[in-house]
């Protein structure tokens, strides 16, 4: 007897339930919980997303946290201050978007992306014993020796940034530190 099925009906039919199980099994994983990223106290090591990949990176202690003066769900951790080679101290921080997606299935709204931008103007250190001001450093072809984000940033997400700044004089052990949009970090202490 002869099947009334051509083989490429039968292929077609094979790949749609391919994909149908595919599909089944991609909505399982999504629907795992999984505790995101930022969602810790804010003294606590929180892992850092890389902005390419959004992988967790290894835990960094953070110094002081702040929050957003536009948005509570947008937070600063400040994670380093530190002497370096050169005559230049390092500053380290992220920037983490706190809020998660609200609600499942029918009544899920789409997780909140908050929008982060500022001046350069803005991004700089006060020496409160010299009461002296240091902006970035710029090499010279007159590039910021920096690397900062602004933009979209998901819910969820976080973005290491770090900025090189003329060190203060040895004398000198503590800062109060200007990251746009937040509140100071004052009297940070200098890791040699």
């Amino acid at each position: 007897m002869r099947s009334r099925y051509t083989p490429w009906v039968l292929v077609s039919f094979c790949a749609v339930v391919a994909a149908l199980t595919l599909v089944a099994c991609s909505k399982k994983e999504e629907a795992s919980p999984a505790s995101p990223a930022g969602t810790q106290a804010p003294q606590a090591a929180t892992p850092a997303a890389t902005p390419a990949q959004g992988a967790p990176m290894s835990a960094t202690p953070v110094i002081a946290s702040a929050t957003f003066s536009e948005d509570p769900d947008l937070r600063c951790d400040l994670l380093e201050v530190k002497r370096v080679s050169g005559g230049a101290v390092r500053i380290r921080w992220r920037v983490v978007n706190t809020a998660g997606a609200q609600g499942q299935g029918l009544a899920a709204t789409t997780p909140k992306s908050i929008h982060y931008d500022f001046g350069w103007e803005e991004l700089y250190y006060i020496d409160p014993a010299e009461n002296k001001k240091y902006e970035y450093l710029k090499d010279a072809e007159g590039n910021r020796i920096l690397q900062v984000f602004w933009g979209q940033l998901p819910a969820t997400q976080q973005r290491e940034n770090w900025a090189k700044f003329p060190a203060p004089p040895a004398t000198s052990t503590k800062i109060s530190i200007n990251i746009p949009k937040f509140p100071p970090f004052e009297d940070v202490s200098i890791t040699p």
